[in-house]
């Protein structure tokens, strides 16, 4: 008798696109993504650094409250292409929010963040 393996469909879609190694199905999101960066050697600044869902979403919130833009914690952020604002339980953002919230905490702090990377880890509305 085999013992089936529920695997995380984030992780599962990581592995389908050749990002994490099918041993990674055992593993936790974020075991997963700290183990792809440290093997790669990629730090935040890196257009393939891996977020996780949930560090994206707070990586995020904190890059926007640099450029004035206060996100309820409760809140999902997720890109769009049309108007940006709160909406429901998510709070819409464009590509150029973020990259310029990116550019705002390198100005600020000196550590610069892969804006591609945070783009690619948020969810589209």
């Amino acid at each position: 008798m085999s013992t089936a393996l529920i695997t995380d469909p984030w992780i599962e879609r990581q592995v389908r696109a050749g990002r994490l190694a099918p041993g990674a199905r055992g593993m936790t999101r974020e075991q997963a993504a700290t183990q792809f960066n440290e093997a790669n050697a990629l730090t935040p600044s890196d257009l393939d650094y891996l977020y996780t869902p949930t560090h994206a979403q707070v990586i995020a919130t904190e890059l926007l409250a640099l450029v004035g833009i206060d996100v309820d914690p409760a809140a999902r952020i997720m890109l769009t292409d049309g108007t940006a604002g709160a909406r429901c339980r998510a709070y819409l953002i464009n590509v150029g929010q973020a990259q310029a919230a990116c550019e705002e905490h390198r100005l600020v702090t000196g550590e610069a963040l892969s804006a591609d990377a945070l783009i690619e880890a948020l969810p589209w509305a």
